[in-house]
């Protein structure tokens, strides 16, 4: 191994591990280490298409999170109160018992929208948040 890589320790699920060795079993990747190396380089490009946000954009934040899981589902709530001039509409499925998703279109400055991507992320529970801007003619 070069001397240039810095190691990390990552836990994971025993299913998503699982999900990782088949993708290295059918030949996708060589190693664990270079497919998650490649995972961490799309999540970084993702989030750092997320920020910058400028001008009036249109678009759809999609959130995946635990049911009541220590009161998410209050807080997202809570966020969409704070944001009603940003958040157009609210769609809710619940995809099973214990898993919601929510998407969230939005219309506003880029940099609300960047925010309020920015609040939701963190909140414990919340499994992805993906945002789409979409170029809209107005």
């Amino acid at each position: 191994m070069s001397d240039d890589l810095d190691r990390m320790s990552v836990t994971v699920p025993p299913s998503l591990l699982a999900e990782l060795d088949e993708l290295v079993e059918v030949g996708e990747y060589d190693s664990r280490s270079e497919a998650t190396r490649d995972a961490l380089r799309a999540f970084v490009t993702e989030v750092k298409g997320q920020t910058g946000l400028t001008g009036t954009l249109n678009g759809t934040v999609v959130v995946l999170y635990e049911h009541d899981h220590t009161g998410v589902t209050d807080e997202v709530t809570e966020l969409q109160h704070e944001f009603t001039e940003t958040i157009i509409a609210v769609h809710h499925v619940h995809l099973s018992d214990h898993l919601c998703l929510e998407s969230l279109a939005v219309d506003g400055p880029g940099e609300r929208i960047e925010e309020l991507v920015s609040r939701i992320r963190p909140l414990k529970g919340v499994h992805q948040v993906k945002l789409t801007v979409v170029e809209a003619d107005r």
